[in-house]
């Protein structure tokens, strides 16, 4: 097949996923990211064991190599706040992930080695919870109103589904009231768009992008170099509105241009840990390991990814368009892999020309 043929001439072996393995298959990025403000290390799933394992050995890589020193992560900032204390030693233990363990015990060792301006920080890309940023406003501001202290007291005893809008926008005017930093600004973010979905029954895919954008220019404000590098799901750091709404990425890219950089991955088949949609309103199964089987439809990229000469392999799409033939096929719009948290959806189509500046492909994958 013609197409295969010209991605093999471009396509560079995955030669190991060991992130503390030397980086000689991708010591090429050092040249090809050295001018990049923001980085977003995207993942075709949250539970895929290559997808993480490789994420952390770039993360090592561009930290030890391009100095890096920001790190922001799909997930709540307040919940990131112990380990951040954590790799930079202001305690000794924090709850984790065992997929992430051996990313932050690295970090904590880079950051021991490291005066205080060189030290590696995480950041959440957004607060997802009220009771841990109500107990935070409660103990480090004293002088709050009783009726503020009120508003926020009632607010954290009523379960997540229970209040109302009535509530909600006396909560916010609270914590209008308060002073402006990174965490009351992602709380006021969650109360608008919490507020939004109170009653309707509208999908919230991609509603949480320009949040996440305006946090992460945000964490970026605050950085001495003005660089990051993004942990997140595909759809979230994909330079195109892939649901409807504008991803986060297409916000990042508007802004930076050639200045953020995507790398996002891809899989044929494997096991996955996934919440298994059983039905439309019905509870979600636990978290399993399910299986997705090879792509078997030309419709899909994997169809021809899974062709190729290396099993496993980095395809930089800038490079590959150069070619007229794989211009057209990149840019074509194809199903892709594309598995969130739940066992669906699974595909989504998009064009990878447009979306990213990076593919690493796993024909095969493995639950974490």
């Amino acid at each position: 097949m013609s197409i295969v043929k010209s991605i093999d001439k471009v396509i560079k072996p995955i030669l190991t996923v060991r992130p503390d393995s030397t980086f000689e298959d991708i010591f090429f990025l050092k040249q090809l990211l050295r001018n990049k403000e923001i980085i977003a290390l995207g993942e075709v799933t949250h539970g895929t064991k290559e997808d993480f394992q490789y994420k952390d050995r770039l993360v090592r890589f561009l930290v030890s190599n391009l100095n890096y020193k920001t790190i922001v992560f799909e997930a709540d900032n307040a919940s990131l706040e112990d380990l951040n204390n954590y790799i930079n030693g202001k305690i000794d233990s924090a709850h984790m992930s065992p997929s992430f363990m051996p990313l932050f015990e690295w970090l904590r060792g880079y950051n021991k080695g490291m005066a205080e301006d060189g030290r590696v920080q995480l950041y959440g890309l957004e607060s997802r919870e009220f009771s841990p940023s109500i107990n935070k406003i409660l103990v480090s501001n004293p002088n709050l109103s009783e009726d503020d202290k009120k508003i926020f007291r009632e607010i954290k005893s009523t379960t997540f589904d229970k209040i109302d809008k009535k509530q909600l926008s006396r909560f916010r005017a609270a914590c209008t009231r308060l002073p402006q930093n990174l965490d009351n600004k992602m709380l006021i973010q969650l109360i608008d768009n919490y507020y939004k979905f109170i009653g309707k029954k509208t999908s919230k895919i991609g509603v949480r992008d320009a949040f996440m954008a305006e946090n992460a220019l945000a964490i970026k404000s605050l950085t001495s170099d003005k660089k990051m590098i993004i942990w997140a799901h595909n759809g979230h750091v994909a330079k195109t509105s892939l649901y409807g709404e504008p991803a986060m990425g297409e916000f990042l890219h508007n802004k930076y241009k050639e200045k953020y950089y995507v790398i996002a991955a891809d899989i044929n088949k494997g096991y996955v840990r996934v919440m298994k949609f059983i039905a439309k309103n019905k509870p979600v199964g636990a978290w399993e390991p399910l299986y997705y089987p090879e792509v078997d439809s030309d419709e899909g990229y994997e169809y021809y990814f899974k062709q190729c000469k290396y099993k496993n392999f980095i395809l930089d799409v800038h490079e590959a368009m150069a070619d007229e033939q794989l211009k057209m096929f990149l840019s074509e719009p194809k199903e892709m892999r594309m598995i969130g948290a739940l066992s669906v959806p699974v595909n989504k189509k998009l064009s990878i020309g447009d979306s990213f500046d990076m593919i690493v492909y796993f024909d095969e994958c493995s639950s974490i």
